[in-house]
């Protein structure tokens, strides 16, 4: 007679109410997601403009497709191109993202990881040109960028649910691998909004393009769906291998051979695992945190006896999480860095025309 395992059943019968209450939930969210862009369509919820070029850039997902790299990249092209940039971000986990704070005035940084938030600290360290403002309210730090800085161009890092802010050019990436995840809303999947709110989108740039995953798929479903949106490609690539505590930098093709112990707290840790393999690195160790993990001096010195002990040759993380560590550590711990680029690959002329002339543009009418 087979004997009735009840540990097993009870462990069904509780993953099963779980997702039972995860589906509620995400019904739920649905619901509200919905409610609130009805009012802002039919006027219930106001959308305030700036007199000033204004382009977002963000996702439907939640997770990393690239969107504090491409403003990186984009407002590096403007300051280059001499015009005028500034960055308005909501500093996510920031202490002070309730507030207004000029993160960077283009010249110093102007406020630690603790206070900006990690995406809007690494920009104002990444950027030492190009002014970052954070609040919950984007178009008040607007206008403080503009009264500041005089911004032609201002870039919403993460901005495309920030529905109160209008924009002149609505930037949506999406993931070449999982663009959709399982396409259920959260928390049961990853998507902030349906999918069918890819057609607020002005531009759509698909992020992560690998020779594996060229996002041909992707190309398709959206030229079906949503016609009449360019559609760019863009991958992510290895730039540099940093020691920042003694002041090293070295091609990422220094870690071939090497052995490794990694650590990442991000939303999608794997990619940066991929990476590292696809430089050649012989990973003995890898620890994922949770994204925006802020670390303990005790969790790096964990880490770091792993590699002594293996006799690794580097103790790797990424640029984000190193902004979360700076200052905890000493030299003697010898943590590097790999430092990732955004770039379009092909059409990139246009992409960047396209926001060119959009400035012109909106410099005419004033």
């Amino acid at each position: 007679m087979k004997m009735v395992n009840w540990s097993d059943i009870h462990a069904k019968r509780q993953r099963s109410v779980f997702a039972l209450f995860l589906r509620i939930i995400s019904l739920l969210y649905g619901v509200a997601v919905e409610l609130r862009l009805i009012a802002y369509r039919i006027g219930l919820l106001s959308i305030k403009s700036l007199p000033t070029y204004v382009v977002s850039i963000g996702n439907i997902t939640t997770g990393g497709t690239g969107k504090t790299p491409l403003v990186a990249t984009v407002a590096e092209w403007a300051h280059k191109s001499g015009f005028r940039v500034g960055i308005l971000s909501r500093g996510y986990k920031g202490q002070r993202s309730h507030n207004t704070v000029v993160v960077s005035d283009g010249k110093k940084v102007l406020a630690s990881v603790d206070e900006a938030g990690d995406e809007p600290f690494l920009l104002a360290r990444r950027l030492r040109s190009v002014p970052v403002l954070i609040s919950k309210k984007r178009h008040r730090i607007g206008q403080l960028a503009l009264r500041l800085f005089d911004s032609e161009l201002l870039l919403l890092d993460d901005g495309y649910q920030h529905l109160s802010l209008h924009r002149d050019l609505n930037v949506l990436l999406l993931d070449a691998k999982k663009p959709f995840g399982s396409r259920s809303l959260l928390p049961l999947g990853p998507l902030r909004e349906p999918v069918e709110q890819i057609k607020r989108a002005d531009l759509i740039i698909i992020t992560r393009c690998t020779v594996e995953y060229p996002g041909d798929d992707l190309a398709d479903f959206l030229q079906r769906n949503f016609p009449g949106r360019p559609i760019f490609r863009a991958g992510h690539f290895p730039d540099h291998v940093i020691s920042p505590l003694v002041g090293k930098a070295h091609p990422p093709g220094i870690l071939s051979g090497r052995k490794v112990v990694a650590f990442a707290g991000l939303a999608n840790p794997d990619d940066f695992l991929e990476m590292l393999k696809g430089l050649g690195a012989h990973i003995i160790h890898f620890k994922a945190f949770s994204d925006h993990h802020r670390f303990t001096k005790d969790e790096i010195e964990e880490l770091a006896s792993w590699r002594k002990r293996s006799d690794g040759d580097f103790l790797l993380t990424t640029e984000k999480d190193w902004v979360r560590i700076d200052g905890k550590i000493g030299v003697d711990l010898d943590i590097a860095i790999l430092t990732i680029k955004i770039r379009i690959l092909s059409g990139s002329d246009t992409f960047f025309d396209i926001i060119k002339q959009g400035i012109l543009r909106s410099d005419m009418k004033k």
